[in-house]
């Protein structure tokens, strides 16, 4: 499956709410309550040594990738070009590969040449 096609899929099951701000605070605390459910895993591990249940890892990044998908179709984003200008702006961050150094000093005034000549 692509990325348009998953966004399409996303609309069928999406509840539309009273306004676009509303869908969006709808969106948003899914992500929330994704990202703690996908969190909670990992702490059930740490905490008392359960083993993570990988299926249901799958399944709540699914679920936030979902809220996403349903926060940019709300907004007019398109998911792919967003991951497209994403991966440009860290390849101008790290120009070879991942360095703690370029972590910390940054060009912010170049990554930001490349959201807006990329969006």
């Amino acid at each position: 499956m692509n990325i348009k096609d998953y966004c399409d899929g996303v609309e069928r099951t999406r509840a539309v709410l009273v306004n676009k701000g509303a869908d969006n605070v709808h969106m948003l605390f899914g992500m929330l309550t994704e990202i703690g459910e996908l969190t909670d895993a990992f702490k059930k591990q740490m905490a008392y040594g359960k083993e993570v249940d990988w299926v249901n890892v799958k399944e709540e990044v699914g679920d936030l990738m979902w809220y996403i998908a349903g926060f940019c179709n709300i907004n007019g984003f398109d998911l792919d070009k967003i991951l497209e200008t994403n991966i440009e702006k860290l390849k101008t961050r790290y120009p070879e590969k991942f360095t703690e150094e370029n972590a910390v000093v940054r060009d912010l005034e170049k990554e930001r040449e490349v959201l807006e000549t990329t969006q």
